[in-house]
């Protein structure tokens, strides 16, 4: 296979094959670790490609000019390319470094080299070198994959990542035109049916989507992400015994997939399976102790469970973490009332009413608060209020009617 027509993927394998072959293979990840980030920064080169907004034959020639440069450059460094394994583990980090450096190059040629060093800088990085993160980083990004289409037309992933820039600022018929012609030059490449589904989901073309979904799972069985979106959709749909079977398989494949979990138990609250559901969101908050709605909705199931002071525990710990969710406010204040603790309920229902001061519905809840309590002119002033945020709202009209006639 030709090295440019290789996804990044196959292409970072074949490069540790290559280094492990020439350096041996406990020296491979010492190699890996000296592609420090500021090494051919993909930023640097990028400005240095578009700068005086060129059009893309002058990008074209600008990338022809660089990779001759990179070559001359690069052969400098085979001095040291002929000593055998046992000398090259006694070299130091820099002297590894360079001899790597030799026989990517020399196998992989100049595109296959930068592309391999690129992928080794984004396992340092922790995140994509092309990571796009405004309109005008896409526009860049649709600029350089253009010109890198126009020189190779068969680059599967020049059209990846050119559809990402497009799916990026909603050109989303652009992009699924390119991850089509990805798909044309590698239909096994369950990568790109992953993003194709994103975009169709972009679009709400929900049934694309799951189709493009099951194949990156169907060419791909280890592909949690593939197997937790998927099961949103499923959830979409209403499927959910289907959305926890895809849940399940994310979780099992990436124990760590605090979405996953979090999901599940959403689906296991909404058969009234709240045990099960309470056990996940426990798991789900375990991996991520700052999300708040795992604790506003795991509240929720103790509430349904009756185990009052736990639920009051994670509407506490949700407020704490977000003062201005009032549902949290508002379910905590329905625990005091169903405890008798009037005092408390109607606190948090003026915290709600701070937050939403134009919600009916809130002024009419406190009302009941206020008339079990005892306080009917409040009562009667809340329902009025209602009443007129909301002339048609019958039972706050009916219940404010009752509280002045028995008045």
């Amino acid at each position: 296979m030709k090295i440019l027509e290789m996804t990044d993927k196959e292409l970072y394998k074949l490069g540790q094959k290559v280094l492990a072959d020439k350096l041996g293979t406990d020296q491979v990840e010492r190699f890996i670790r000296q592609c420090k980030p500021g090494e051919g920064d993909y930023s640097v080169d990028r400005h240095k490609l578009l700068e005086n907004e060129p059009d893309i034959d002058t990008i074209v020639k600008r990338i022809q000019e660089r990779q001759k440069t990179r070559k001359v450059e690069e052969r400098e460094r085979a001095e040291r390319f002929v000593a055998p394994q046992s000398e090259i583990r006694k070299m130091t980090d820099i002297e590894i470094f360079e001899i790597g450096l030799k026989v990517l190059l020399d196998k992989l040629g100049v595109a296959g080299y930068w592309r391999f060093l690129q992928k080794c800088q984004e396992i340092n990085r922790g995140y994509p070198i092309n990571y796009i993160q405004n309109r005008e980083d896409a526009e860049k990004e649709i600029a350089l994959y253009t010109a890198g289409l126009t020189l190779h037309p068969r680059m599967v992933e020049n059209y990846i990542k050119r559809g990402n820039a497009y799916s990026y600022i909603g050109e989303y018929d652009k992009a699924i035109a390119d991850y089509n012609e990805a798909i044309k030059l590698k239909p096994d490449y369950a990568e790109v049916y992953n993003y194709r589904a994103k975009t169709h989901f972009k679009k709400c073309d929900f049934d694309r989507a799951m189709a493009d979904f099951t194949k990156a799972i169907e060419l791909n069985l280890q592909d949690a992400e593939a197997y937790y979106t998927r099961g949103k959709l499923y959830d979409e749909d209403g499927k959910y015994d289907n959305a926890i079977a895809d849940f399940t398989e994310a979780i099992k494949l990436d124990p760590d997939h605090a979405d996953a979990w979090g999901f599940r138990a959403t689906l296991y609250g909404k058969q009234g399976n709240f045990h099960r559901a309470i056990e996940d969101y426990t798991k789900a908050i375990e991996l991520n102790p700052q999300d708040v709605d795992a604790y506003y909705t795991r509240g929720k199931f103790y509430d349904e469970e009756h185990e009052y002071d736990k639920a009051i525990e994670d509407f506490n710990m949700a407020i704490k973490l977000d003062p201005m969710h009032a549902d949290a406010y508002g379910c905590r204040s329905s625990i005091y009332r169903v405890r008798g603790e009037y005092d408390k309920a109607i606190e948090d229902y003026n915290r709600v009413l701070e937050l939403q001061p134009s919600d009916a519905e809130n002024y009419y809840d406190r009302g009941k608060l206020y008339s079990e309590a005892g306080d009917y002119d409040r009562a009667i002033e809340d329902c009025s209020e209602a009443v007129k945020i909301a002339p048609g709202f019958k039972e706050a009209f009916n219940t404010g009617r009752s509280l002045i006639n028995a008045a």
